[in-house]
């Protein structure tokens, strides 16, 4: 990413980003978790979802600028990403047959979040401070505390929701490794169409038919992954994988509220108190990213700033960058 003060406010921007598309995400989880209660074949659930969001922005295609806004010099990167990436919806899915939503949303995030932040700064050579380092501890913890899994969660299910958060966290840095340029249609529209056609291969065997109920759901989850994917999709484009990645945390507080209006689950005083947890790691790294921003913005007037925490010159911005 760029230094300077742009690079500060674009942080804030993908942080805002990555807020709502988790809350788009959560919610579609929350559908998704009463169409695998109903019995329905988690393929056929991905595959009617997928063909929607294709017809829905094959129509606002025109728009977008024809079908120059699906030409790519990158097809095979948009192939590994939808062939990893299918198993994030796949898997998690499946965890929902006996999981409860927070119980999975635990163990997805748990190993998605570690594995995006140390992946970037591996691969992306991103830098990840010990700011950035801490709020991702801080923030699984919170997320530990709230969910306190009990021994019988750690199962088949179990394994599904980590293997889904794997695939997950590889699908964000792949989004990267695409790189900006892609822009944010062209890889929704594919994941969403590759995601279709896995899931038809199964529609002959798994096919049930849906009661007009069930199909209105089934949109409502479509329409809420469009927009997650969307703002998923530009968060990662905007700003760090390392910087984002422990507001992923964030959906414990949504499966939370989601698992109260829908299955009456009341929140315990536990998931109440790391709900704080979390929500406190993350608002520590919008205020850092504030003080960056204020304190890069000193140092392009020449001006310098008294806290050794933030910089004391121009260059020390760029150190503490990563942090």
């Amino acid at each position: 990413m760029n230094s300077g003060p742009q690079a500060s406010n674009r942080n804030l921007v993908g942080i805002s980003y990555i807020l709502m598309g988790v809350g788009f995400l959560a919610t579609m989880d929350s559908v998704a978790k009463v169409l695998v209660g109903a019995e329905y074949s988690v393929m056929q659930i991905l595959a009617i979802r997928g063909w929607i969001i294709v017809f829905v922005m094959l129509l606002v295609l025109p728009k977008m600028g024809g079908l120059a806004a699906l030409k790519s010099k990158q097809p095979v990167k948009h192939l590994i990403r939808v062939v990893i990436g299918f198993a994030s919806p796949y898997f998690l899915f499946r965890s929902f047959e006996v999981l409860g939503l927070a119980d999975a949303t635990v163990i997805f995030f748990g190993g998605a979040t570690f594995l995006m932040t140390a992946l970037s700064a591996l691969l992306f050579k991103e830098p990840v401070g010990r700011h950035r380092w801490g709020a991702v501890v801080v923030g699984f913890s919170g997320v530990i505390y709230a969910a306190q899994p009990t021994s019988g969660v750690f199962q088949i299910e179990a394994l599904y929701a980590i293997a889904s958060g794997a695939s997950y966290a590889i699908m964000v840095l792949a989004t990267r490794w695409l790189g900006a340029a892609e822009g944010t249609f062209k890889p929704v529209f594919y994941f969403n169409l590759g995601v279709a056609c896995m899931g038809s291969l199964a529609l002959p065997v798994v096919f049930k038919p849906m009661p007009t109920g069930d199909i209105i759901t089934i949109l409502t989850m479509a329409a809420l992954a469009v927009g997650g994917h969307f703002c998923i999709t530009r968060a990662f484009h905007t700003a760090p994988v390392s910087l984002l990645a422990p507001f992923e945390f964030s959906a414990l507080i949504w499966a939370a509220g989601l698992g109260y209006l829908i299955w009456s689950d009341i929140p315990a005083t536990n998931v109440l108190v790391g709900a704080a947890i979390i929500v406190s790691s993350g608002a520590y790294l919008v205020h850092r990213e504030a003080l960056a921003e204020r304190a890069q913005k000193r140092a392009t007037e020449g001006l310098v700033v008294a806290d050794p925490l933030i910089i004391a010159s121009p260059v020390s911005v760029e150190e503490k960058a990563g942090d």
